[in-house]
């Protein structure tokens, strides 16, 4: 199954953030050993934290990638959904947004929690039980950090 090979991680921009920083290391990391194709997808043309050492392309080619697609907020996960070629996807929770003032638009946020197409990932158990308070959705997985290996075995359980 060559399109399960290919991992497309959306971000909304590769700058200095906690998000960046351990998704770009852990993947740059766990690919040295890896027969597995990494793109990382982004919204904002912004400078890199840390170097990839794999492709990473603009949102919008996210058309014509057709591998396991890993959202990581809501916009990216409303963009992952859009796109009818990747196979797989996912949406790893890695910040909750509607906590915020800024997040608070109920009707937008929604569809990228409820929608059965994207499988939901949290960042730590506490992150799962609001999530699942949030959206009434049950959380299948607890991924901490963007640890890789423990990724790839949701992807591939």
């Amino acid at each position: 199954m060559q399109s399960l090979k290919q991992i497309g991680i959306v971000l909304e921009e590769l700058s200095a953030s906690q998000l960046s920083y351990y998704a770009i290391n852990e993947i740059n990391r766990y690919s040295e050993d890896s027969d597995l194709d990494f793109v990382m997808f982004f919204e904002n043309s912004t400078p890199s934290i840390v170097q990839p050492q794999f492709a990473t392309m603009a949102v919008n080619e996210l058309w014509a990638f057709n591998g396991v697609g890993i959202s990581t907020s809501i916009s990216t996960a409303l963009s992952l959904l859009k796109s009818h070629s990747v196979k797989k996807k996912y949406f790893y929770v890695w910040d909750l947004e509607w906590t915020r003032q800024s997040g608070r638009d109920y009707d937008y946020n929604i569809k990228a929690f409820i929608n059965p197409e994207l499988e939901l990932i949290a960042r730590s158990k506490d992150h799962a039980l609001a999530i699942e308070n949030y959206c009434n959705r049950p959380v299948k997985h607890v991924v901490s950090n963007f640890n890789m290996k423990k990724l790839m075995e949701v992807i591939y359980e």
